[in-house]
């Protein structure tokens, strides 16, 4: 048991170090994966070759001591440079020097056979395969395990004047030699398996980040187009209708050009989205903003042949961003507009207060949805329109929730669908 406590306690000695230089260096969350930091992998190198030195695994004929200490040497040199190789090399050999000195010269005698190997590979392996790195990584082991025992024997061999302890000798330096290829080639699948993962993750925030431009473009898109739609409403009506011309000409004026602004405001927001985002709070007349959100809707619900009435309680006030809430409230009547059947279709807007929270209703005679369908509702990208983004939910719940309310659907195919929307009554927050 005592030797196998040695074996798990070499274990960790080669593998601690590995996954705290993960810890310390590759849990960046960067775009680009980082490039290996060759002072510290040689550090935590040196320190885990001298651990292994200062508590061998065995101590074999005329203190001789068998460990681990050439695995971070080898792994200096395949994955960082020869230059780190020979330092870690240089600081073992002088620790091992210091304190154990019979172990030092068997080491030193061994050592430049060993590296031969892993200096040939240093150039081709970063662009090998995992399979062929461990294949490799066997061949190393078995390499430096044959002429670290032909190595220690040498050296011991002169001073062994009974050999009935020689069978011993070879089984300890053989099964102490699979143990440091297992190692090894653990050590390799370790770091190959962390590398994998640091590209992965690289590549999965540059994939986000991605993401976000397109859910972004997409918004935008989504959400200028609603303003706009008015506007070319308004200009139909304008051209299209003469009394309408002569009679209201003044206020779809200033309607379209209230709409245009109201365009560029949300172009200028999202293009200002990197920055932190700050919602323009004041008390404000709730039923003023839903009547004008209706009238604004009138062109668009004519277009469609469509009805809408607006039905409010006076003196309704919020404490809250009057452009966002407008957004959400356009966003949600076209959402019903766009549900019922032109012709007969009718959206009915009314609010009331209840207690310290204000109720929003905005009701169709749609189709209706199921229960699937509203539980998936405010997900980016999930509409159930032909040519919809779903983005316009997604950007109506998230203004609804900046202002510490609520938003819940109660619907049932063909039987219409209701949004209910609950905000605080005038209470800054």
């Amino acid at each position: 048991m005592e030797i196998l406590k040695d074996y798990l306690l070499h274990i960790s000695f080669i593998l601690f170090p590995i996954f705290l230089y993960q810890a310390i260096w590759l849990n960046k969350p960067i775009i680009t994966a980082p490039k290996a930091n060759s002072k510290l992998v040689t550090a935590l190198a040196a320190v885990s070759s001298c651990l292994c030195i200062m508590y061998p695994i065995q101590e074999m004929e005329h203190h001789v001591h068998f460990g681990l200490q050439t695995i971070p040497i080898i792994i200096c040199f395949i994955y960082i440079s020869i230059v780190s190789g020979l330092i870690v090399a240089a600081s073992a050999f002088c620790f091992q020097l210091m304190f154990f000195d019979s172990s030092a010269f068997a080491f030193l005698l061994a050592l430049p056979f060993i590296i031969i190997l892993p200096i040939l590979l240093q150039k081709k392996w970063p662009f090998m395969s995992k399979t062929k790195k461990l294949l490799f990584g066997f061949f190393i082991g078995c390499w430096e395990i044959i002429l670290l025992f032909i190595s220690i024997f040498t050296f011991s061999v002169q001073n062994i004047s009974n050999f009935q302890n020689f069978g011993t000798f070879v089984l300890d330096g053989a099964v102490a030699g699979l143990f440091s290829i297992c190692v090894l080639m653990i050590s390799i699948y370790t770091i190959e398996s962390i590398a994998e993962t640091v590209i992965l993750r690289s590549q999965l925030i540059q994939s986000e980040k991605m993401t976000i431009v397109s859910e972004l473009a997409a918004s935008v898109a989504h959400e200028v187009r609603n303003p706009l739609t008015v506007v070319r409403g308004f200009v139909q009506l304008l051209f299209n209708d003469e009394s309408l011309q002569n009679k209201s000409s003044a206020d779809y004026k200033k309607l379209v050009l209230s709409e245009l602004d109201r365009a560029q405001d949300i172009i200028t927001n999202y293009l200002d989205m990197a920055k932190p985002q700050y919602y323009e709070k004041e008390v404000f007349d709730l039923s003023a903003l839903l009547k004008e959100t209706g009238s604004l809707m009138v062109s668009y619900a004519n277009f469609k042949s469509v009805a809408i009435q607006v039905e409010t309680e006076p003196g309704l006030s919020v404490y809250g961003d009057v452009t966002k809430l407008k957004q959400a409230m356009i966003n949600l009547i076209k959402n019903s507009i766009e549900a019922v059947t032109p012709g007969n279709g009718l959206i009915r807007v009314s609010a009331k207060r209840h207690n310290h929270m204000i109720h929003i209703y905005i009701t169709d005679n749609g189709i209706g949805m199921t229960d699937h369908q509203m539980k998936k509702l405010g997900e980016p990208y999930y509409t159930l329109k032909t040519n919809g983004t779903g983005l316009g939910l997604t950007v109506t719940f998230s203004i609804i929730k900046h202002h510490q309310g609520t938003i819940s659907f109660n619907s049932s195919f063909h039987s219409g669908t209701t949004a209910v929307i609950k905000l605080p009554a005038d209470l800054p927050y």
